[in-house]
């Protein structure tokens, strides 16, 4: 299939979305209870486990599925007293909730795409140029590419509620955009680095395909 077949799917794709705001917030509502399901049972029967097995470690040939399945797993840290701290799936469900929500309400069809065009792309990168003898796991990097697709799309289209989204998403989380830099230990700016490119390379190519019909 060559490069002008696949960009007339995709285009046919997003053209062919009628979702309705019922829909789109189903959709929304299903990837946050998804997330958490697979925390309960990585957690409540495996003990964590799942996250050295099927997370993402750079380089190495057996964790290639992880360059998928990292973005559904999340960690957990221990309080005083043993109790679990489940602060990173919070935080990541809650800008789920928000940039994801400011993503899918601009149709379903485009929601899949950035979420899996992000995902692949913070996934590989992670893959290819993460730490030595590190893992990562959470689905920070698909929303790094939620915020990317927000900050950009808009203004490459020209599309005025898009721009509102943007703005929006910057007065959310813009403090967030220095965690795409290694600031910080413990945190996997890889992966937000290459989810935000990821973003930004998918609003580029739809703003593109629908310019070119003269859609904005």
């Amino acid at each position: 299939m060559n490069t002008d077949l696949l960009l007339a799917e995709l285009n046919r794709f997003l053209m062919n979305d009628q979702s309705s705001i019922e829909e789109q917030l189903q959709v929304l509502i299903r990837l946050i209870v998804f997330l958490w399901a697979i925390h309960g049972v990585n957690w409540g029967f495996a003990g964590g486990g799942f996250n050295w097995v099927l997370g993402n470690h750079p380089r190495q040939l057996w964790s290639l599925p992880g360059i998928v399945s990292c973005h559904f797993l999340h960690g957990v840290r221990e309080r005083v007293g043993g109790r679990k701290n489940n602060s990173h799936i919070v935080g990541n469900t809650m800008a789920v909730a928000v940039l994801g929500g400011l993503v899918v309400l601009q149709g379903v069809n485009l929601f899949v795409v950035v979420s899996i065009a992000s995902g692949l792309i913070s996934g590989l990168g992670t893959w290819l140029f993460g730490r030595e003898n590190s893992y990562h796991v959470g689905y920070s990097g698909v929303i790094f590419g939620y915020f990317g697709f927000l900050l950009v799309y808009g203004f490459l289209t020209g599309n005025f509620v898009a721009m509102g989204l943007a703005i929006l998403a910057w007065l959310r989380y813009g403090y967030l955009l220095p965690s795409i830099l290694p600031l910080r230990d413990g945190l996997s700016w890889e992966g937000h680095l290459f989810g935000f490119i990821g973003g930004v390379a998918i609003a580029y190519l739809i703003a593109t395909l629908r310019l070119m019909n003269g859609i904005n």
